[in-house]
C-alpha cells in the first residue's frame, strides 16, 4: 500500500464512523454524492460507470479476501496453540494432582494391621544423640532454642510437666492437680504440709 493509497484513510476513517449504517450507508453516501457532484454516470460511454466500479472492486477484492483468509489461519493456527497449551496445562495439573494423591493416600487398616503398627512403633528404639541423649530430646531441645526470642530471655520456662524446676524445688501441674517435689514438702490429698 502506498503513501497515495493512504492519505486520504482519516476522512474516509471519519466519515465511516458518522455512519450507523455501516459500509452500506457510507456506500450509499458515496454514490450519492457521485450522482450529485460530478459527471461519473454520464460523463463516458452507457455502462462505463458501472464497468469502472466492478473493476475496482474486483481488484481489491481479490486482496482482502487473501488478507482476511491469512487473518483467518493466523487466529485458528494461535487458538490451535492456546488449546494445546491449555491441554498440556491440565495434563500437568493431573499428573501433579495424581501424584499428590498418590503420596498422602489414607489406607484404612484392620484391627489386627493397626495392633502390628503400634506394636513395631513401640518396639522401635530411640536414638541416641551424640551425648547419649534420645533423637527427639534433642529435636525437643532444639525447638525450645528456636522459639525463644528477645522478650522470653532471662524468664523461666516451664518444665515438660507445665511446671517450674528451680534450685530448691520443682512442680508440676494439670488441670486437676498440682505437685511439688521437695524434701520439706510433701503433698497429701491436695493439702500442703510444710
Amino acid at each position: 500500500m502506498t503513501k497515495d493509497e493512504q492519505k486520504f484513510d482519516g476522512m474516509l476513517l471519519a466519515m465511516a464512523q458518522q455512519h450507523e449504517g455501516g459500509v452500506q450507508e457510507l456506500l450509499d453516501t458515496i454514490f450519492s454524492f457521485l450522482a450529485r457532484k460530478t459527471d461519473f454516470y454520464t460523463g463516458g460511454q452507457e455502462g462505463a460507470a458501472e464497468k469502472l466500479v466492478t473493476s475496482k472492486f474486483k481488484k481489491y477484492e481479490a486482496t482482502a479476501v487473501a488478507k482476511a483468509a491469512t487473518l483467518k489461519a493466523e487466529r485458528a493456527e494461535q487458538e490451535k496453540r492456546r488449546k494445546e497449551r491449555m491441554e498440556k496445562k491440565k495434563q500437568e495439573e493431573k499428573a501433579e494432582e495424581d501424584k499428590l494423591n498418590s503420596e498422602s493416600k489414607i489406607v484404612e487398616l484392620t484391627d489386627e494391621q493397626a495392633v502390628k503398627l503400634q506394636e513395631e512403633i513401640d518396639n522401635k528404639p530411640a536414638i541416641p544423640g551424640p551425648s547419649g541423649d534420645s533423637a527427639s530430646d534433642k529435636k525437643e531441645e532444639n525447638l525450645e532454642d528456636e522459639e525463644e526470642d528477645e522478650k522470653e530471655k532471662g524468664k523461666l520456662r516451664p518444665n515438660s510437666g507445665n511446671g517450674a524446676d528451680l534450685p530448691n524445688y520443682k512442680w508440676t501441674q494439670t488441670l486437676q492437680d498440682i505437685e511439688v517435689s521437695n524434701m520439706n514438702i510433701m503433698h497429701v490429698n491436695k493439702s500442703w504440709i510444710l
